[in-house]
């Protein structure tokens, strides 16, 4: 595990000899070997000196303000806000900063008990007396569009270099100027190389090709391995401010020659050994994005149970919220978009304000409660909760599952292939009601499609989960979706996905297991379960079985159904659980069919120990709002000049900042 994280304790001395932690009483410390007292108080005398915390902590892991202007007590789920000082409004004159903006950045979080995270706006935000020493000025294709940046340095210049390093130079003198306690609410920087978080040079192409630097060019590479040096030698442990980096465009392979960013993996992990971040921001907009796959699986190793490397990841909501697709139900999205991204391994979910203004009203606040409940479940050894939503996606890119000689060629582009697999399970619910969103981009997807697909290219395909796993999930229930009828505006959140029994087949069984080390030993303790089911049948019966440590499962509950088609939470504390997959197919516990009608279920939750009060639920009923089921596509040429990220948004969290700063200074 990469990251150490140290408290301070009661009449104790922590000390770090030689990689070996030592904590001393003052008892010990008395009786400590006299001839080494002098190098004892060296080491305690430097180790007031370095902040130790590298990395956000687990704890501060959730929904952060991704526009800096909230107000925590009015939403007290936010675990933590940012705070973006571009470089052209900190030194407008050369050598002369202007550090107003972070330094109340850090008083608030310091104050709020909040996490933060800053970055270092350059590129287009460079300030206009740079050029003037020297440095290009590069115009490009995209310039002239709708909110496009009016122009950008040449990176490679050597005049660039030197003022750009002298400003984050500039920034680490300042903040090592902040007490050490301060320094804490740092969780991390965000490292911006190019014009946006997004790590391009530029929007659009120069259209002087001498200053063309594409993103997977070697020239690029360098300039970006230079400044992540950079900011490892100022903030890093090299520093002893181990302030944590939070990087984008990298990964340990190249996804079959579709990335080429290896290199910056392979720096990255040699030279941050205490952990790095990633910026990865898809997952948490939505759900059946295309790539999904890739996404999840090339991270997830490093960021739930890691073995070595430990990382934290960072996504955002922008204005994807307002789009089309999530106003088809704006509640149900954003619990699917958490389940996702949760499943991902994601830790900071980055939020617009827009989005966090509406939450309380519409109702979806929920969402985030759930995602903060989660996103520090790292570690199963010390985990106190697990999930398992169930979930079935319909991945037309494997071959194995849908052969070609019966679905047809797999190809993003292949509607017809999509179509013919999802017809196999439309009697169970299964439909694409945006064929042409099929053979979208996930960044198309979010701002056009305008309905619910169950099908899609490289789709996450199983239950989406957090140390918690159906065992054997096709071979014993059936996947669903759309419970209860078409997705409306007012549809219960749980009802885009479920499992269930079929007993017509000899599918009554839904088996689970947590993950190893959840459950540390066979002695009996206390566990918790949430079961999330569909009433659909008056009279059904099903029952929870458990491991008990016995040769034989027990039951723990039967339920009756009263056929009301509601969604209804059943909860129960078991004494005696051993867990320790011992039951029928090395589960844990088992939801069982108890008669010959069908059940549904669309979420697991186990909990260490008595369940805590008051329980997490979700509004009763999902109400529509006016505007619902509208939502904007993305307008012409927009999408192309912000990439992953929106304008609207930027706007709007932009605004917001604007107006929080004014206050501030009216009330200096």
């Amino acid at each position: 595990m990469m990251f150490l994280y140290f408290k301070p304790l009661l009449n104790l001395t922590v000390l770090n000899l030689n990689n070996k932690i030592l904590i001393m009483n003052k008892y010990s410390l008395e009786s400590f070997n006299n001839k080494r007292k002098s190098i004892l108080f060296a080491l305690i005398t430097f180790s007031n000196m370095v902040i130790s915390q590298v990395g956000p902590q687990p704890s501060s892991f959730g929904v952060w303000d991704r526009g800096e202007a909230m107000n925590i007590k009015e939403y007290p789920f936010l675990k933590g806000t940012s705070c973006d000082f571009p470089w052209d409004e900190v030194e407008k004159t050369p050598g002369i900063y202007d550090w107003s903006i972070l330094d109340k950045a850090i008083e608030r979080a310091y104050k709020e008990k909040i996490s933060l995270y800053i970055s270092f706006a350059a590129g287009p935000k460079t300030p206009e007396w740079v050029y003037e020493k020297g440095v290009p000025k590069v115009i490009t294709s995209a310039t002239k569009k709708p909110g496009a940046f009016d122009h950008y340095p040449y990176y490679l210049s050597p005049e660039y270099k030197k003022y750009y390093h002298r400003f984050l130079t500039e920034v680490a003198k300042h903040i090592s100027s902040f007490s050490r306690e301060k320094i804490r609410a740092i969780s991390f920087i965000q490292v911006k190389t190019g014009c946006t978080g997004d790590e391009c040079a530029y929007k659009g192409e120069p259209i002087d090709k001498n200053y063309s630097l594409p993103v997977k060019s070697e020239k690029w590479r360098e300039f970006r391995l230079e400044t992540f040096a950079l900011h490892d030698k100022l903030f890093g442990t090299k520093s002893g401010l181990n302030i944590s980096m939070l990087l984008n465009n990298l990964e340990p392979q190249s996804n079959e020659g579709k990335n080429n960013f290896v290199q910056e993996w392979d720096w990255a992990i040699k030279n941050l050994k205490d952990g790095f971040g990633i910026k990865n921001g898809a997952l948490s907009r939505g759900h059946h994005l295309s790539g999904e796959i890739n996404a999840v699986n090339t991270f997830l190793p490093y960021l739930v149970d890691p073995k070595g490397v430990t990382l934290f990841r960072r996504s955002e909501m922008d204005q994807t919220w307002t789009r089309p697709w999530y106003q088809l139900n704006v509640q149900l999205n954003f619990y699917w978009g958490a389940i996702n991204a949760l499943n991902a391994g994601q830790s900071v979910w980055d939020v617009t304000s827009s989005a966090l203004k509406a939450s309380k009203e519409q109702g979806f606040d929920y969402s985030f409660y759930f995602f903060n409940k989660y996103a520090g479940q790292i570690h199963p050894e010390t985990a106190t909760d697990a999930f398992c939503a169930l979930h079935k996606g319909l991945n037309a890119a494997d071959t194995k599952a849908y052969p070609e000689d019966r679905f047809g060629k797999a190809s993003h582009g292949n509607i017809e292939r999509m179509d013919k697999i999802t017809a196999e399970y439309a009697k169970y619910g299964a439909a694409n009601e945006d064929k042409n969103a099929l053979k979208m981009g996930q960044v198309k997807q979010r701002g056009d499609q305008a309905g619910f697909n169950d099908a899609g290219w490289e789709i996450w395909p199983e239950n989406y989960s957090r140390l918690l796993y159906q065992i054997e999930p096709d071979e014993s229930s059936i996947p669903l979706w759309r419970v209860g009828g078409p997705i409306t505006t007012t549809s219960s959140i749980y009802s885009r996905f479920a499992r269930g029994f079929e007993h017509a087949t000899g599918k009554d069984a839904l088996y689970f297991k947590l993950h190893e080390g959840f459950s540390k030993d066979n002695k009996p303790k206390v566990m918790s379960i949430t079961i999330v089911w569909y009433d659909a049948i008056e009279g059904s019966k099903w029952k929870l079985d458990y491991d008990a440590g016995n040769k034989t499962m027990k039951t723990a509950m039967t339920v009756t159904g009263k056929g009301d088609k509601k969604w209804h939470h059943e909860v129960i504390t078991i004494k005696d659980a051993v867990f320790k997959n011992g039951g029928t197919k090395g589960a844990d516990f088992v939801l069982l069919n108890a008669d010959d009608k069908d059940d549904i279920f669309s979420l697991v939750e186990v909990h260490r120990g008595e369940q805590e009060l008051p329980l997490l639920r979700p509004q009763e009923e999902n109400r529509a709002f006016t505007g619902s089921a509208k939502g904007t596509k993305y307008s012409k040429g927009e999408n192309a000049v912000e990439g992953d990220k929106e304008k609207k948004g930027k706007k709007g969290d932009k605004e917001d900042k604007r107006e929080k700063r004014k206050k501030d200074k009216s009330n200096d």
